[in-house]
């Protein structure tokens, strides 16, 4: 009886001081994928995800659930992403979302709004204006960008690349790779041994194999192939020091020929560690890469065409 009596007044006081509101634990009961925890406030955490959303071309509902809970859904023709955000302290949410085109799921697509979100994180405070300027679309490609590094007799060089496929595989610049005797390649600032597949010198890119098997990557189906005099494109980057930074410029002209090769010329900060950096357009579409700059000047660069790269990856 005393057995009983003490299990009846602990489920009871259990009962008691439970939250009005149901435990965030049951969001992947009622189906959500994955959940995370960001220090962020509500109000932001919701501003962030409501943003990234929006740029993305989703239309969003908004439905307050009790004790500060928030349900967020968004649709796009057949996609649709469901949402849930918590506080979990004054300062810090919990963020749980799930997606669907067609009625099925698909975790991968939540990798484009994690990267976003470790971005806005990541960005100091001299750079907010910038990061406020640059389309959420853009800025959820970062996941794909890796650093890379190489030794050529004693000279250590960096410069970018990006992942194109859950094979690891990596495009960069070729004019920093002829005759290196050892690759390797960072992302996140974890250095991961790189595999020169494929040099082509005279289109200036190649291809490295990589160990990383991610989900985030940069789909060159929806490669742009024209694009307008004056639109404005955004590269993503390794600096010297290893920072990854997102930065925008304008295509400067129309597409042309230099030693029988399509480039296009930019006006772009062009800074060093950035040749093979990714460039899209306003919608976060692959673009081209980052050549280099036009020598004596900072601000003037070369664009290897998205056209390029796609016939470069055809003959492999």
């Amino acid at each position: 009886m005393k057995k009983i009596f003490f299990i009846c007044t602990f489920l009871f006081f259990s009962n008691l001081f439970q939250s009005p509101s149901f435990p965030f634990s049951h969001l992947h009961a009622q189906g959500m994928d994955e959940t995370r925890e960001y220090p962020l406030p509500m109000v932001e955490a919701e501003q962030i995800l409501s943003r990234w959303l929006t740029e993305s071309g989703f239309k969003i509902f908004r439905n307050p659930v009790g004790g500060g809970q928030v349900r967020i859904t968004a649709s796009k023709g057949s996609e649709r992403w469901e949402a849930l955000l918590k506080p979990s302290s004054p300062l810090a949410s919990f963020l749980s979302v799930r997606y669907t085109m067609d009625g099925q799921p698909d975790r991968t697509k939540a990798e484009a709004l994690w990267a976003f979100i470790e971005n806005y994180l990541r960005s100091p405070s001299s750079e907010a204006d910038l990061s406020q300027e640059v389309p959420a679309p853009v800025l959820s490609r970062q996941g794909s960008l890796v650093c890379i590094k190489a030794k050529m007799g004693e000279n250590p060089i960096q410069f970018s690349g990006f992942i194109i496929n859950k094979e690891g595989l990596v495009i960069s610049t070729a004019h920093d790779l002829q005759g290196v005797q050892e690759i390797m390649v960072l992302y996140n600032r974890h250095p991961f041994q790189g595999h020169l597949v494929k040099l082509d010198l005279e289109r200036d890119l190649s291809l490295i194999r990589t160990p990383l098997s991610l989900n985030p990557s940069i789909p060159l189906t929806k490669a742009r192939d024209l694009l307008k005099d004056g639109e404005k494109v955004y590269a993503m980057g390794c600096l010297s020091n290893q920072h990854q930074k997102v930065y925008s410029g304008m295509i400067d002209g129309p597409l042309r020929q230099v030693n029988h090769l399509p480039l296009w010329q930019v006006k772009m900060g062009i800074l060093p560690g950035s040749s093979g950096s990714p460039v899209f357009d306003a919608r976060g579409d692959f673009v081209g890469v980052v050549k280099g700059r036009y020598r004596g000047s900072d601000s003037i660069g070369f664009l290897i065409p998205a056209r390029t790269v796609l016939e470069f990856l055809k003959e492999r």
